[in-house]
């Protein structure tokens, strides 16, 4: 009996030290300081963007290690597109899966954000940086020339990084993209003959046309639609059957989205919205327009390309793409057309590149921090006044983020220049000129952008009536909330 008793005295003292050894890891308890210096940074960015990131991280690195005598190491990764980072992360932040700075939608940083609890905290509140004594924009000249802060970033887009359900900010913005309208210089010359031979400049002509006169334009050029091409199907294509939604609702004052105190609210399904729908079934049947959702899945550079549309709407973030290269025709760039004059109602989609700095659960809170605080030094030299411009002139598109990179010398000789990219960028700085419009982001958001386009796509082809489309969206949205 005795020798069993030891026998099981022994067992019961190794279990019992297993299990506070593995106690002691799921509390964190190990030593990982080791893994403080190095910082995963995941990125959806194309070839060209990756490159001059390539580049900054580099010297972000050197310059941080003769500064402080510290050795880091950025592991900038590519994980695909949007939804795929999103997904990736999503999945990741339970079992400790995740980076610590990762390109975002506000949208997804919204779901990350609603994943949290009382004990466990997922996103970085970046206002905690920006005053900082040490890191923070008023320190650290060497990766931040000048100490520009907050005030210098353009409003609509760091507000974009404070719409959450939680005050503070939780993304900051390292490039941005709107929608601009482009057009076939040489077909619409020999339109505007027709329509209206008074009409002596074109640019400014199309740079202040309104919404109903813009529609009234691609009656005009419907109504004899093979005069002006050969190859023409229809006057416009639309790239973004979600923008096309999302821009015309807010110009139209119609509910979307709110949030009011903390709490996300949908608000879409109403009369007003599904007005709205009907009169742009209307524009499709009379066949004044496609949209990508009704134009095989298409992009409308290519039917601009190949001039099989006059005027093409889309993301400024990948203009370039409708450069008309060997079909050898003038492209115009406009904001588009309008709805509202109304100065609150009169402003555009913003869109394009945010990081945002994440927790790894699987990490004591001293590695997370030391992580979160390099990161966010990274971030703020990216987005210093230089290497904004040099970041955006590699993009494709994509604007800089701060105030004064518009008067910067290099960038304002950049907007002067003829060529087809600068002139996109200077009708980003000098026609649109901040004016963007913001709604709240929080769990479900990203849900109702995607069904809300859905809506546009279904309704026109005839998949769904309005009521359904409506309706449908709306659950799923809900459901999505949950």
């Amino acid at each position: 009996m005795k020798k069993r008793n030891l026998v099981k005295n022994i067992f019961l003292s190794i279990l019992l030290s297993t299990s506070s050894f593995l106690s002691a890891c799921s509390s964190k308890e190990v030593d990982d300081s080791s893994l403080k210096n190095t910082i995963v940074f995941w990125h959806t960015f194309g070839q060209d963007i990756q490159v001059i990131m390539e580049n900054k991280i580099s010297e972000f690195e050197e310059l941080y290690e003769e500064n402080t005598g510290e050795d880091i190491e950025i592991k900038f990764e590519y994980q695909g597109g949007y939804d795929e980072i999103k997904d990736k992360i999503s999945r990741g932040l339970a079992v400790g899966n995740v980076p610590t700075l990762a390109v975002a939608y506000p949208d997804h940083v919204a779901d990350y954000l609603a994943e949290e609890t009382s004990s466990l905290k997922w996103v970085y509140n970046l206002e905690e940086f920006f005053n900082d004594p040490e890191i923070g924009f008023g320190a650290q000249e060497y990766l931040n020339p000048g100490l520009k802060g907050v005030e210098d970033f353009v409003p609509s887009f760091l507000g974009e990084g404070s719409h959450y359900i939680k005050k503070g900010y939780y993304s900051l913005p390292l490039m941005k993209s709107s929608e601009i309208l482009l057009y076939n210089e040489d077909l619409l010359r020999l339109v505007l003959t027709d329509y209206d031979s008074s009409i002596s400049n074109m640019e400014e002509y199309m740079n202040n046309i309104s919404w109903d006169e813009f529609i009234d334009l691609l009656r005009f050029i419907n109504k004899d639609l093979n005069k002006y091409g050969d190859g023409l199907i229809t006057p416009l294509v639309y790239d973004s059957d979600a923008n096309f939604y999302i821009g015309q609702s807010f110009q139209r004052n119609i509910p979307y989205v709110s949030m009011n105190n903390g709490v996300g609210s949908i608000d879409f399904n109403n009369e007003e919205a599904k007005e709205m729908v009907r009169e742009i079934k209307g524009y499709y049947d009379e066949g004044l327009l496609l949209t990508k959702g009704t134009n095989n899945n298409e992009y409308g550079s290519d039917s601009f390309t190949n001039m099989e549309c006059i005027f093409t709407i889309g993301s400024t973030g990948g203009t370039g793409y409708n450069d008309p290269g060997q079909a050898g025709f003038n492209v115009g760039v406009a904001k588009i057309p309008s709805v509202s004059e109304d100065p609150a109602l009169k402003k555009y989609v913003s869109q394009g590149v945010t990081l945002t700095i994440i927790k790894n659960n699987s990490y004591s809170d001293e590695v997370n921090d030391a992580r979160a605080r390099i990161a966010w030094q990274l971030m703020k030299f990216l987005t210093n006044e230089q290497n904004n411009i040099d970041i955006c002139l590699a993009s494709n598109g994509y604007a800089p983020v701060r105030e004064s990179c518009y008067t910067n010398e290099e960038y304002a000789t950049y907007l002067e220049e003829s060529d087809f990219m600068p002139r996109v960028a200077n009708v980003v700085a000098n026609e649109i000129n901040g004016e963007y419009f913001n709604y709240p982001v929080f769990r479900g958001t990203a849900t109702a952008r995607d069904q809300v386009g859905g809506i546009i796509t279904q309704v026109l082809l005839g998949q769904k009536d309005i009521d359904k489309a409506f309706k449908d969206a709306e659950d799923i949205t809900k459901i999505s909330m949950i």
